[in-house]
């Protein structure tokens, strides 16, 4: 199905510094000047948060981006990114893609607007492969009723992997890759749903989809699809083996039939969503208004205070899926001044965290990605990884640093963020 483009017209003003050595990939954030070189000030918060990491960045898949954001009088926003070794090697990005597919989930609904279709209408999933069923009911909903809404509800509260493959079926794998092609995402692959293991091919085809409105009218049906094969990658492999079927194969796993999403892909997005006016039109979601706030809040709300659907604190602690500035921490009150929008990932040893952060107190603002890989024993699909021993920690500390770092710059603004600051939560 075509994508019907609404135009846009490019906001004017948008201060931008623009680096001498701009990369012509556009999912390296061209709007902000790009520092091309390992960012000092990084290179000193990875010695700072877990020396050993950075002694042997390359063992860890260590990878930051860090883009400052700075505002002139009128509000109008000035970027400034730093790197440290971004894109350097593979990553797995795990559930950072959930954040692409909810956004081009909602754009999508636009398109089937003409049928009465919205977020809200009621979306059935039809049985294709072995093992499917119909999908007609969400017990976490307050009405028990599957709609887009409410699945992107629950992928940014707690990375739901069963809302994800509902909206990846949605719109399927070649629609998704075009789409991010469209927006810039140079070489991103969407190929997979996720906890379900299934063949390549059986990844291309997706369910048909129906939608209903309250009164359980049909609005419009899509029927099954298949993708075409996309071109192979080359073997990707990672670790020293792997378990399969509870033996270990004795060879690494390859990945070359797995998600791409590099950290460029996961900053970048996250910079599309929280501050679209930095990019050039045709590159931005079509969205409306509304609905891309409702994109922004909900990477920003935690799970407690969430009505609908409703998560039990005990497992769904304050801070969940905040690894920035909060780490594994569970028994930590948020700061209600620092607003975390952000999508994170964990899998096969795979540590990841994006999002935009901003201080009430202070004013400062700013987008953070970072990612590594944390397993010691090199076996993948053992369950032991060492996120809370080795990741989270350093995911914690890169938050803290950079909090730190960005409300240092905005101190010197009034007296009053001066006081604020003082009295600010280390």
């Amino acid at each position: 199905m075509a994508m019907s483009v609404m135009r846009v017209p490019l906001l004017s003003g948008i201060i931008l510094l623009l680096s001498a050595c701009q990369l012509a990939d556009h999912s390296k954030t061209p709007d902000a000047a790009t520092d091309s070189h390992q960012s000092e000030l990084l290179q000193h918060w990875v010695t700072d948060a877990a020396p050993q990491l950075a002694a042997n960045p390359d063992h860890y898949r260590l990878q930051i981006l860090f883009t400052e954001i700075q505002r002139d009088q009128t509000g109008r926003p000035i970027l400034r990114q730093q790197q440290y070794r971004a894109d350097a090697e593979y990553l797995y990005p795990a559930s950072t893609v959930k954040l692409a597919i909810a956004a081009l989930a909602l754009e999508y609904l636009q398109q089937l607007s003409v049928h009465g279709v919205s977020a809200d209408a009621v979306m059935h999933t039809e049985p294709l492969l072995s093992g499917d069923m119909l999908v007609d009911r969400d017990d976490s909903a307050a009405s028990g009723l599957p709609t887009v809404r409410h699945y992107v509800k629950k992928i940014l509260l707690v990375s739901d992997n069963d809302a994800y493959n509902r909206l990846y079926e949605l719109m399927g794998q070649h629609y998704i890759n075009t789409r991010l092609t469209e927006l810039g995402f140079t070489d991103a692959q969407i190929l997979h749903r996720l906890e379900r293991p299934l063949s390549a091919e059986d990844n291309r085809a997706t369910n048909a989809i129906t939608f209903y409105d309250a009164g359980g009218q049909l609005l419009y049906r899509q029927p099954a699809r298949h993708a075409p094969v996309m071109p192979a990658r080359p073997f990707t492999p990672v670790g020293n083996d792997y378990l399969k079927d509870g033996l270990l194969q004795g060879k690494p796993l390859d990945f070359s039939q797995k998600n791409r999403w590099t950290l460029s892909h996961m900053h970048r997005m996250t910079q599309l969503i929280m501050l679209p006016e930095t990019l050039p039109a045709e590159m931005r979601l079509q969205l409306a208004p509304a609905e891309l706030q409702f994109l922004q809040q909900q990477m920003a709300q935690l799970p407690g205070d969430s009505q609908d659907p409703r998560y039990d604190p005990a497992q769904y602690w304050p801070t969940y899926v905040k690894f920035l500035v909060y780490g594994a921490a569970k028994d930590v009150a948020p700061d209600p001044r620092v607003h975390i929008h952000n999508k994170v990932g964990d899998a096969y040893g795979f540590l990841l965290d994006s999002a935009y952060i901003r201080d009430d107190c202070s004013g400062a603002e700013f987008i953070l990605s970072a990612a590594l890989y944390v397993n010691q024993d090199g076996v993948l699909n053992d369950d032991h990884y060492d996120y809370d021993t080795v990741g989270l920690p350093l995911l914690k500390r890169l938050g803290e640093l950079a909090l730190a770092h960005a409300r240092t710059q905005a101190q010197a603004k009034t007296q009053a963020t001066r006081q604020c600051l003082h009295t600010a939560r280390p």
